[in-house]
C-alpha cells in the first residue's frame, strides 16, 4: 500500500503578514494643496491671482494641520508642504507686484483722482435751479488728473478719437442712461507734426491719424495729428486734463439737461488699468 503524501499547510509568519498590510494611504488633502499651491502662480499675474494664492495658502495650512495631527495613519505631508510654499511665495509675490504697480501707475505730474467717490458721488450742487460743481470737484477742474472707468457704447475697437468714461460697468454690461455726474466725455488730444505726447508712448493701445480738414473740425481739433486709441473691455485708466461746464443741457428738456455731458476731458494716454482701485 502506497504511502499517501499528505498536503503541507503554508505557515504564514507575522512578518509576511505586516509587509502584505503595510499600506498608509495618502491624504486626499495633499494633492488638493499642491493643485492650489500651482494655481496660486497666477498671483504673479493680476489680482484675481493674488485672492486665489490666500486661499490656497489657507488650503495648504489646513492640510499640513490634518496630516501632521493624523498620527501616521495617512501621509503626504511633503506634498502638501510644497503646496503651501508655492501659495505663500504667490502671495508675497502678488502682494508686491501690485503694491508696486499702484505707486508707479499714475504718471509723473498728474494727480490721482478716484472717480466713483471723489467725482460720481459727490453730485451736483442746485442753487435757484441752477446746478454747481461741488467744491470738492471744483478744485479739479482744469487739473492734470489719472483716473479709472468704463468704456460705454463703443461701437468700434480701434481708432478712437473720443469715447464716454463711465464711473462703473452698470451701463455698460446691463444698459440704461448714465447721469452726468456718472460719466466723462473723454477726447483724446492732437498735437503739431513731430511732437506727440511722450506719455502716450506707455500705452500700447495708442496710436495716431492724421484727420482730414472735416474730422478736425469735427473733433474741435487744433492740430491735424491726432492720438486715437483702441477700446478696452475692462477698467481703463485716463490721464489729462478735467473740464466741467454746468450750464451743459440748460434751456432744454429735463432729461437732456439730467443727462448732459458736464465733464470732459482733454487725454493723452488711455490704457488697461494696471491695479484695479
Amino acid at each position: 500500500m502506497s504511502e499517501q503524501v499528505q498536503p503541507t499547510a503554508r505557515i504564514w509568519s507575522d512578518a509576511e503578514i505586516g509587509d502584505d498590510f503595510d499600506y498608509v494611504p495618502v491624504s486626499p488633502w495633499a494633492p488638493v494643496s499642491l493643485v492650489a499651491g500651482v494655481v496660486s502662480l497666477t498671483a504673479l499675474l493680476n489680482l484675481f491671482g493674488l485672492y486665489l494664492a490666500v486661499f490656497g495658502a489657507l488650503v495648504g495650512l489646513a492640510a499640513v494641520l490634518r496630516i501632521r495631527s493624523s498620527l501616521g495613519t495617512v501621509k503626504g505631508q511633503p506634498m502638501a508642504a510644497a503646496g503651501l510654499l508655492l501659495a505663500s511665495l504667490s502671495v508675497v509675490g502678488g502682494g508686491y507686484r501690485t503694491a508696486h504697480a499702484y505707486r508707479h501707475e499714475v504718471p509723473e505730474g498728474f494727480r490721482r483722482v478716484h472717480f466713483p467717490k471723489e467725482i460720481a458721488d459727490l453730485q451736483f450742487v442746485y442753487i435757484n435751479g441752477k446746478r454747481k460743481i461741488p467744491a470738492e470737484v471744483a478744485e479739479l477742474v482744469g487739473q492734470k488728473v489719472y483716473l479709472k472707468g468704463f468704456m460705454w457704447a463703443t461701437q468700434d475697437t480701434e481708432g478712437l478719437t473720443r469715447f464716454i468714461l463711465l464711473k462703473d460697468n452698470g451701463e455698460c454690461c446691463f444698459g440704461g442712461r448714465p447721469k452726468s455726474h456718472d460719466f466723462i466725455t473723454v477726447t483724446l488730444n492732437s498735437y503739431p507734426e513731430g511732437q506727440r505726447p511722450a506719455l502716450a508712448s506707455r500705452a500700447r493701445g495708442m496710436s495716431e491719424k492724421i484727420l482730414t480738414p472735416d474730422e478736425q473740425q469735427t473733433l474741435g481739433a487744433k492740430h491735424q495729428h491726432q492720438l486715437t486709441t483702441k477700446a478696452f473691455v475692462g477698467m481703463v485708466a485716463v490721464a489729462g486734463v478735467l473740464h466741467a461746464d454746468p450750464k451743459a443741457g440748460e434751456g432744454g428738456e429735463q432729461a437732456d439737461f439730467e443727462f448732459a455731458p458736464v465733464y470732459t476731458m482733454d487725454a493723452e494716454l488711455v490704457e488697461e488699468a494696471w491695479t484695479p482701485f
